[in-house]
């Protein structure tokens, strides 16, 4: 049985986090919720994971620091650890995962496992780019692109910042 938690998100969609109460077991972003916020769960991990992802959404976090439950093939799960060790604003191809696993071929088998990435935000599938840089296997407007606009506003902002001076 998981304990869940929908936490509101700048993105227009809330997220919604389960715990099983020793790891992050699921997350998805839904459509918010017309409800009162209830109180907050008694659910240690879930609070801390609460406390994360606004901070994230305020630029305040690089990476998350949760016990993950990620459930898959063994590739799949080595794909999915790897990329959630990237850091905020940090972008990297399906080929430079595919090198970092040791398997320089097997960009199409990580675009693959990204395609099925488990755990929303947790694990940051927005963070794997084409080689050029776009967002591939997402549409326009959805919720990866907007995750990566958010990421790359903070790039921007800190390049104009640093030009001003």
């Amino acid at each position: 049985m998981l304990a869940t938690l929908r936490i509101a998100t700048p993105l227009g969609l809330d997220l919604l986090v389960g715990s099983d109460g020793s790891r992050i077991a699921a997350s998805d972003f839904v459509v918010p919720c017309r409800r009162p916020a209830g109180k907050l769960p008694a659910d240690a991990l879930l609070r801390e994971a609460k406390a994360q992802v606004e901070a994230y959404f305020r630029r305040r976090l690089r990476r998350f620091d949760l016990p993950l439950s990620l459930q898959g093939t063994a590739f799949s799960e080595s794909v999915w650890r790897t990329v959630a060790t990237l850091a905020f604003g940090e972008f990297v191809s399906y080929a430079d995962v595919a090198r970092a696993l040791g398997r320089p071929l097997a960009h199409r088998a990580v675009a693959a496992a990204m395609g099925k990435t488990p755990l929303d935000l947790f694990v940051p599938a927005h963070r794997v780019v084409g080689a050029d840089g776009r967002v591939r296997g997402a549409e326009r407007g959805s919720i990866r692109a907007r995750l990566v606009d958010f990421e790359r506003l903070q790039e921007r902002t800190s390049a104009t910042r640093k030009k001003a001076r």
